[in-house]
């Protein structure tokens, strides 16, 4: 299935809006499924733009997000400003979390492991290496899991070199840094940048029109995809 942007979604459905074909139609016409144009119909009308704001793969949300969320919602602000406010991606997201604080079973989440450099990395595999690959010992020893001093120690021997364990092999390099930029290179970046955003805003603005219309209408079921276009 292909991903797409929120620029991708916002395009596609104005120009849904503004055509005379039916959805099935349109759909099949710009290759994308009908079932998929329905449902960001629908989070569009329930959610606001939050509802098809693109999200990357495994989002966490900070524990203070998710309080203040809840905080916020439970003092009034409807729940499509907080899914707004907070980049929350549905409602049922921000649902579990008042739920959860209810009952008061809203805490943090688990610490990630501490960061460990290349130097102690080998340190670690070394270790297991001398004492007879006993990795739970070494988890203990060097206060990390279990699994990621497994993943060391098999790393090195697949590879048999320390550069193994080096991080971020393989990663597409970095833009370049705006300080190492041309004048030209960097006023072409921002002009660039501004565009964008300035079209953006206004795929927004006409969005939210046309959202302010569908609910001046008064229609009791709010995902109700006829609604987008009539």
């Amino acid at each position: 299935m292909p991903s797409y942007s929120t620029m991708d979604k916002l395009k596609l459905l104005k120009g849904y809006q503004d055509s005379e074909a039916s959805l099935k139609v349109y759909a099949d016409t710009h290759a994308v499924y009908d079932r998929t144009l329905k449902r960001w119909i629908k989070q569009f009308l329930l959610y606001d733009l939050a509802g098809i704001r693109q999200r990357k793969s495994n989002h966490r949300y900070s524990f203070k997000t998710k309080i203040n969320a809840v905080k916020d919602y439970q003092a009034g602000l409807s729940r499509a400003q907080v899914l707004e406010k907070y980049e929350i991606r549905s409602f049922s997201q921000l649902n579990q979390w008042t739920i959860q604080y209810n009952k008061d079973e809203l805490k943090p989440s688990r610490k990630l492991g501490r960061k460990v450099d290349f130097e102690e990395k080998k340190q670690i595999v070394q270790w297991v290496l001398d004492h007879g690959r006993d990795y739970q010992a070494a988890a203990k020893q060097f206060d990390v899991s279990y699994q990621r001093v497994y993943a060391w120690v098999r790393k090195y021997l697949q590879a048999g070199d320390w550069g193994a364990l080096i991080d971020n092999r393989g990663k597409r390099k970095a833009p370049i840094a705006p300080a190492e930029m041309t004048e030209l290179e960097r006023l072409k970046a921002e002009n660039e940048a501004l565009r964008q955003k300035n079209h953006r805003m206004e795929l927004e603005i006409a969005f939210a029109k046309k959202l302010n219309e569908i609910r001046n209408r008064g229609v009791k079921r709010p995902n109700d995809i006829k609604r987008f276009k009539n």
